[in-house]
């Protein structure tokens, strides 16, 4: 089966699938190309990041940080402009303005484009990939459809979170809430409400609830930390001990640990701000994660995870204010401990928790149970058709750890087998199970770029890899939105 044009299908119209092919739009490709876009939302631009469901919920992170073109980092500025005219580039912006930034970019791409390059649009949701081992290509079935492809992405994000063993007996429970994204966040009739984690999630939901005072909220997590806040004013001072970010590579995790702790009382004593410090680290994570052990990397997660992403993944400034107005009038109430069963009570859940550090079960009721904690990154259990597929098929292969997909360079999935394919890529914050840091705009959109044009260069896929090249080119230890 031959096709006259070569075709990419990108499954996946969020962030990583937009902006994939605004950059195939942008860079030509040589030959004639048909470009697929395939969502099954139908919402090109938004996926579940940018479609929240209020306005009021903000990204964490500044404007002048966020644009989705490396090349030209005020984009986003000058586009906000237009509907906020205030809009500078310490702005926090609304999360649906973003998604229709995306939209904005790929119409914009798709007008600009040569006659030789083609988008379609297309609203469905692929079910199967599949190879044809005598041409190279690959057949996608979507919604009783057929696509043949040259190549194929998958820039799918996290999959939606899984049923949890504790909330087993409240599935279905209109008092319970698995997944925040979908449906509504709290109902007039609540007031006393639990928020299973304690990460960005919850913070949206408990922001939320700021003008209802009526409202009690209880977060509840494993170490019970909220992220930190975003400093709009913070000074650059990093410059100051640069000898002891240059040797961080070279270090095993529990020095890399002790060393960022040193610069960062540097810097803080000089006047500066430690969140400096942590995009820094990010700068030069992916080597770091690619130096260490499968051990070292286990003994990461356990350890240090948590404590990394209170602080990596931060607040804009005015939820951080909201949030803190809340615990301060004791309306959010913080706890670290595991959540052990969730049970009906008439039209209330009654919770069962360990507090950390203690062997005596605590027990509340409350009127609604908002799950926070995110997707189940351990895909040996998942429940999407596609991912499943694959990986019954042994065309994907999930990471030991728990973290997402097993990639090597540009993205190209690694199969059971431990072979890097030639023609199936992943694009998306699943990459982290190779590079650690591989979720905010600043990481994907260079990934995005490498991989355009890793695509605009052959008519067919091309050469062969070793599974084992996964190191991460020089230029992604460089510009990330923190």
């Amino acid at each position: 089966m031959q096709s006259s044009a070569r075709t990419i299908v990108i499954i996946g119209g969020g962030f990583s699938g937009t902006i994939l092919a605004v950059n195939l739009l942008r860079r030509a490709a040589r030959v004639r190309t048909r470009i697929v876009l395939m969502e099954r939302s139908g919402r090109f631009g938004s996926g579940v990041a940018y479609a929240p469901p209020s306005r009021s919920c903000l990204l964490n992170v500044p404007a002048g940080r966020m644009s989705a073109v490396s090349e030209e980092p005020l984009q986003l500025v000058e586009f906000a402009r237009r509907l906020l005219p205030g809009a500078g580039p310490d702005a926090y912006l609304p999360r649906e303005l973003y998604g229709e930034y995306l939209r904005h970019l790929l119409a914009q791409a798709q007008a600009a484009a040569p006659p030789h390059l083609r988008l379609e649009l297309v609203h469905a949701e692929a079910g199967g990939i599949h190879p044809l081992r005598s041409s190279g290509q690959w057949l996608v079935d979507a919604d009783g459809h057929t696509w043949l492809a040259d190549e194929v992405v998958l820039a799918c994000g996290d999959p939606p979170p899984l049923p949890r063993a504790y909330a087993a007996a409240v599935e279905g429970h209109p008092g319970y809430v698995r997944n925040p994204h979908r449906g509504e966040w709290l109902r007039p009739v609540d007031e006393d409400v639990l928020l299973v984690g304690t990460g960005l999630t919850m913070a949206d939901v408990a922001g939320s609830a700021v003008d209802r005072p009526a409202l009690r909220l209880t977060a509840l997590s494993r170490h019970g930390l909220l992220p930190a806040a975003q400093n709009p004013s913070a000074p650059t001072m990093l410059g100051t001990a640069p000898e002891l970010l240059a040797g961080l590579e070279t270090l095993r995790p529990r020095q890399v640990v002790a060393t960022v702790r040193t610069l960062a009382r540097i810097v803080v004593g000089q006047g500066g701000d430690w969140r400096e410090v942590v995009t820094a680290v990010r700068e030069v994570a992916p080597r770091l994660w690619q130096g260490w052990t499968e051990t070292e990397r286990r003994r990461f997660l356990r350890h240090v995870r948590a404590y990394w992403d209170v602080h990596r993944h931060r607040l804009p400034p005015s939820l951080a204010a909201s949030l803190q107005s809340l615990r301060d009038s004791g309306r959010l109430q913080l706890h670290a401990g595991t959540l052990q069963q969730l049970a009906p009570a008439g039209e209330r859940i009654l919770a069962r928790w360990r507090p950390r550090g203690g062997s005596a079960s605590r027990e509340r009721l409350f009127d609604r149970v908002i799950d926070c904690t995110g997707a189940d990154h351990r895909l040996q259990r998942t429940q999407d058709g596609l991912l499943r597929q694959l990986l019954d098929t042994g065309l994907a292969a999930s990471d030991p750890k728990g973290l997402g997909l097993r990639t090597g360079r540009h993205g190209a999935l690694i199969g059971a087998g431990g072979e890097l394919s030639a023609g199936l890529f992943y694009l998306g914050p699943m990459l982290r199970a190779a590079h650690w840091e591989a979720t905010a705009v600043g990481e994907l959109r260079l990934r995005a770029e490498d991989l355009a044009q890793r695509l605009c260069e052959a008519r067919t896929p091309g050469g062969t890899a070793s599974a084992t090249g996964e190191s991460a080119p020089a230029r992604f230890g460089t510009a990330v939105a923190s």
